[in-house]
């Protein structure tokens, strides 16, 4: 199964087929799943940059550069003496944190990198770390500067499998820069060798900063787009990564930095390479991490990449979601980062994640539904802004149409949030509205469904506008179909 196989991470059977235009609705929603997918990893995928500076800096986002700044700069990297060389060094560590545009220039077009470069042959090692730092720097922003690091590339790449740690590590972090600056970049990294010498220093490494820092340039290689990503699975990136897992299992941080490793891998492999990943038993390990976690404390940015990869997961194949409901801690861990209010962040990835396990089949969805969940869904639903009740809304569809359980949801408080999705300029939101009420009228006895709409103010004419207005032809087919059989004339009479 290829990568464009993979099943669409939201609606893996999707919405049961109404009467009207069930063949073009049912590509449609497809469609739009793999869109959504799509969104979701180009906000995913954005670049993860680390800047590095002296500790005692103390940077201003307002600094004016001048020429004379500069000036004053390259007279000190010139400098014969070695305290007033550092120093210059240091001050433009600094500096490159938010550059003027007086400081871009001198990166771009002035002698910044030839300067910088001549102390790769330094015998201080101070010195070459220092200038190593400024690439770091220079290297984390935008693309026209981060380019002007790239010809430095062969030899950051010979510091990775030196022997000096700091200047290894530092290495590994210009090139985790570089790496997320765009598959152009990442491309041109590949065909420098860099793969191979990061995912083993990820591996070998014993050193907590190394192996941090080694897995922030691998997860920023392994982002897509790019030509070689079987490349990281034959090189048993996933193996390696999971044995770093266990060596440092009670280390937060690195759990978070492995963590994020996992997360890129499951966001683009195959079936089979998922499969891969769960057999490396780090998603058991990463799952009771973040249970731990969540038990000390209340859900923070830490778990982000461990829900990433756990919604990745549960993306794929119904069985690799059900593995995933069968591990110990999973439902509870999604239930209780949903029902916290302390990170919006990873609310909202747990609400991704869930999205995917009620999509899978009706055994998963008893499981989530089992847990408690559906209070908290209601209450975003009701309480939220539009972007988190999305999220919430499809995981109540899902219970609704993949669960059959319609009938257990609270309707009476859900029918007029979905009216509101209706009455929306979001296309999504009010498919999704429109949606509802559908499965309101089919799934609920004793025409409940009818008699809720009536009961929100405007209900009706919510629907009648939109056959007025919208221009989408399954949507005026559905509603009208809704409307005839519902409250026509013929329906009215038979009240």
């Amino acid at each position: 199964m290829s990568n464009n196989d993979k099943p669409p991470p939201r609606f893996k059977e999707l919405y049961k087929q109404q009467p009207a235009s069930r063949d073009v609705r049912h590509r449609r929603l497809v469609h739009e799943a793999q869109l959504r997918r799509l969104q979701r990893e180009q906000v995913f995928m954005d670049k993860r940059l680390r800047y590095r500076l002296p500790q005692e800096s103390e940077t201003e986002s307002e600094y004016e550069f001048t020429p004379l700044d500069t000036k004053h700069i390259i007279n000190g990297l010139k400098s014969t003496r070695h305290d007033e060389r550092v120093e210059a060094l240091k001050n433009l560590i600094t500096k490159l944190e938010q550059p003027s545009e007086e400081l871009r220039r001198f990166v771009l077009e002035g002698s910044c990198m030839e300067l910088l470069t001549k102390f790769f042959s330094a015998t201080d090692a101070d010195e070459k770390l220092h200038s190593l730092w400024c690439l770091t720097n220079i290297a984390a922003n935008e693309g026209r500067l981060a380019e002007k690091v790239l010809p430095a590339a062969p030899y950051l790449l010979s510091l990775v499998t030196s022997d000096n740690v700091e200047l290894q590590n530092q290495a590994a972090w210009a090139l985790g820069n570089l790496a997320a600056e765009g598959e152009k970049m990442r491309e041109t990294l590949h065909a420098n060798g860099v793969l191979k010498p990061l995912v083993d220093l990820l591996g070998s490494t014993s050193d907590e900063a190394i192996l941090q820092t080694a897995c922030f340039a691998v997860s920023n290689m392994a982002r897509k787009p790019n030509s070689y990503f079987d490349e990281l699975f034959a090189l048993k990136l996933p193996q390696l990564a999971a044995k770093q897992l266990t060596v440092f299992k009670e280390h937060q941080h690195c759990v978070t930095e492995l963590a994020w490793v996992f997360a890129y891998l499951a966001a683009s492999s195959s079936e089979h390479q998922v499969d891969e990943i769960l057999a490396t038993g780090a998603i058991v390990t990463l799952l009771q991490s973040a249970v731990e976690t969540v038990k000390a404390d209340a859900p923070g940015a830490s778990l982000i990449p461990v829900i990433r990869t756990l919604g990745n997961i549960a993306a794929g194949t119904d069985a690799q979601t059900s593995s995933l409901v069968g591990m110990n801690g999973f439902v509870g861990l999604l239930v209780r980062c949903i029902e916290s209010t302390s990170s919006r962040a990873v609310e909202k990835e747990a609400l991704w994640a869930l999205s995917c396990v009620t999509a899978s089949s009706k055994a998963d969805v008893d499981a989530v539904v089992d847990a408690g969940v559906v209070p908290d869904l209601v209450r975003i639903i009701e309480k939220q802004n539009f972007d988190i009740k999305k999220e919430a809304a499809f995981s109540l569809l899902n219970i609704a149409i993949i669960g059959g359980r319609a009938a257990d949801l609270p309707n009476e408080r859900l029918i007029a949030e979905f009216v509101e999705f209706i009455k929306s300029q979001d296309e999504e939101l009010v498919r999704m509205g429109v949606q509802y009420v559908a499965i309101a009228f089919e799934q609920l006895p004793d025409s409940r469904g009818p008699e809720l709409l009536r009961g929100v103010a405007g209900g009706i004419d919510a629907l009648e506008n939109l056959i007025a207005t919208t221009n989408d032809d399954d949507t005026r087919s559905l509603l009208s179909v809704l409307i005839d059989q519902y409250f026509g004339e013929d329906a009215m009479s038979e009240d």
